[in-house]
């Protein structure tokens, strides 16, 4: 009997494991799976590229409709899984409200709720393993 009910837990605990994940990645539109897992590239041709390049859009114009935003150049970026990471980083930043980036275009957008300094920005795609160049208002 306890044995049963150690196996059903288990069970019970992979399967919502994989209920929040499979969530998580609907909700930022497959941005955490690096591409290369299904198809080998980010060619555009894919269906993943398109769901990208539609979540960038979304996040872009809500992003402009911030009165203080920053574009800003990003080194190193060659897939999903990198933009999750520069987005996640900087949206981790006191002040950053949303935060978009782009493989085709190499950079990062950022929405900011209140004036922020662009080293503290630089810091936070360095800090997430990414080169930081030229942020423009």
């Amino acid at each position: 009997m306890m044995i049963a009910t150690v196996i059903l837990g288990i069970l019970i605990a992979a399967a919502f494991g994989f209920g929040v994940r499979k969530a998580y990645r609907s909700f930022f539109k497959s941005e955490a799976a690096c591409c290369s897992e299904e198809c080998g590239s980010c060619s555009g041709s894919c269906n993943k590229q398109k769901l990208l390049d539609d979540s960038y859009r979304v996040r872009a114009e809500k992003i402009e409709k911030f009165p203080i935003h920053r574009e800003i150049d990003v080194g190193g970026m060659t897939c999903e899984k990198c933009i999750y990471k520069v987005v996640r980083a900087l949206e981790k930043v006191d002040g950053v409200t949303i935060a978009a980036a782009s493989l085709e275009k190499q950079s990062a957008l950022v929405g900011l709720k209140e004036n922020i300094s662009d080293d503290v920005l630089r810091e936070a795609i360095n800090r997430a393993g990414y080169t930081a160049g030229a942020i423009m208002a």
